[in-house]
Formats: structure tokens, sequence, C-alpha cells
């Protein structure tokens, strides 16, 4: 026999399934607690998109052009982390981008960065439910707490990650795919 009940808590909604099982003609009584408000928080820059490999990449951003958001490479076969993250959106996660904008950069050039980052997520195909494009330097947990759950950031920045207060980290630097592999086994 199994029993499914739902109860909504202030930023969880938490699923409670009793199950019923036999043990050797006795019956066992086990509470299973699956959260449901899960985010997946990826930064871009030297996570998904390669824009530190881009040739002159940090002149052009000194002089406010959006070249290297533009042609950075992918980090990993997008069709790949394309499917392994539609398939934790199919498990109920979240998944939000949340990158800085250029250092010490203009209003003119922030808007500009803002749209040619959201081209390049289209461009790759990146399926995202919510985009935070923030200034440069803001913790980046303030822009998703709002969200509420349990989150994990997948960044490439030790100190980003250090600083992450709203559950895991995943180090961008090493294989992200194998870590979201393992996320969705453990779903």
């Amino acid at each position: 026999m199994h029993y499914f009940f739902e109860y909504p808590l202030t930023f969880l909604k938490i699923f409670i399934i009793i199950i019923i099982e036999s043990e050797r003609g006795k019956h066992t009584e086990r509470e299973v607690i699956v959260m449901t408000n899960k985010t997946l928080v990826f930064d871009m820059d030297g996570t998904i998109a390669d824009l530190y490999g881009v040739e002159g990449w940090l002149d052009d951003l000194h002089n406010e052009n959006t070249r290297p958001y533009a042609v950075a490479k992918p980090l990993y076969d997008m069709e790949v982390l394309n499917t392994l993250v539609n398939e934790l959106k199919a498990c109920g996660w979240r998944i939000v981008v949340n990158t800085w904008l250029a250092k010490n950069a203009t209003k003119t050039y922030d808007d500009a960065v803002r749209t040619t980052k959201k081209e390049w997520l289209a461009k790759w195909g990146f399926p995202y439910d919510e985009i935070h494009l923030t200034k440069y330097g803001k913790t980046k947990a303030n822009a998703t707490r709002h969200l509420g759950g349990y989150q994990i950031l997948v960044d490439d920045n030790a100190t980003i990650r250090k600083g992450w207060t709203l559950g895991n980290t995943i180090d961008a630097n090493e294989d992200i795919i194998i870590a979201l592999m393992e996320l969705l086994i453990n779903e």
C-alpha cells in the first residue's frame, strides 16, 4: 500500500510518502521526504562559456566590446549538457543562470552584455527558467535567495563557491557533466 500526502511549507514544498512494507510478515512504516523546491544555479563565464579562452577577451571588455561574450565556445558538448539539464528539469529542478556583467562597465555596455549573453544561451540552446545578469562583484546568493529551497551553485570561482550559503556547490573547474549525472542518478 502506498499513501501520498502533500504538505506545503513556507519556502519548501515537501512530499511525505509513507510506505508500508512487508518485512517477514511484519509491517513497518518509513517516511521518505523529497524536496521539490530545488534549484541549480549556473554561472556562465568560465563555467559553461569559455570566455577566458577567447583571444584578447580582457582588452575587449575594457574597450566595452561584447565580442568575447558572443564568440566564446561552450566548455562542454552542449547536446550532452542540455540533455542532462532537461532531465534534471523533468525531475523538478529549476534552472537559473546567474552571471556577472563586466567590471566597471557603463550602463550602455551592461545592456549590450545582457543582450549578448542571452543570445549566447539561445544560440547554444541552454535550457533555463530564470536568468540574473548582475553587476560585477554582487553576491550571487542575493540574486537567487528569493527562490528559497535548496540551491546548488555551479561556478568556476572558488571564492564565489566558498561564499555560497544556499546549499551545495559544484566546482566548474572539474567535469560538471559527471557532477550533474550523479545528481540525476540520485533523483
